[in-house]
């Protein structure tokens, strides 16, 4: 069972929101190029409603959490794509199909590494914590 701190909880949660939000930009079918600015505008919409202060949280509570447990590496790729997804919400300007659907590969992409990855590491890392609490107890 996940020791997360409440915080980390709630941007763990958050995740399922996204792949809401995945799962309906994938159902998307454009008639003609026409709809994309539409549709791009939309996606910037939620971007900086919900994407953008997610991604401010995680770094700037998840990720020095990871970097404290020696998981530096990992804390950069976080931020990374955190990086690459903002340059991709600003091209959305000038929107293609392509674009669309790179961006919703990436933001995918990016909650299956911190599902499959950063959280599980900053739960171990409070779970030996918690032991090296308990040793000196």
């Amino acid at each position: 069972m996940r020791k997360l701190s409440l915080r980390l909880k709630h941007l763990a949660q958050e995740h399922q929101a996204v792949m809401h939000f995945v799962s309906a930009i994938r159902e998307v079918t454009p008639e003609t190029e026409a709809d994309l600015p539409e549709i791009a505008q939309r996606v910037r919409r939620v971007f900086a409603s919900d994407l953008e202060p997610h991604f401010v949280e995680e770094e700037r509570y998840a990720l020095p959490m990871l970097r404290e447990a020696g998981h530096a590496a990992l804390a950069d790729e976080v931020f990374a794509q955190h990086e690459k997804m903002r340059a991709m919400d600003r091209a959305l300007d000038h929107p293609t199909t392509a674009m669309l659907i790179e961006f919703v590969h990436m933001l995918e992409k990016h909650v299956e590494l911190e599902e499959n990855e950063v959280w599980d590491v900053l739960d171990a890392a409070l779970e030996a914590g918690d032991a090296g609490l308990s040793a000196n107890a």
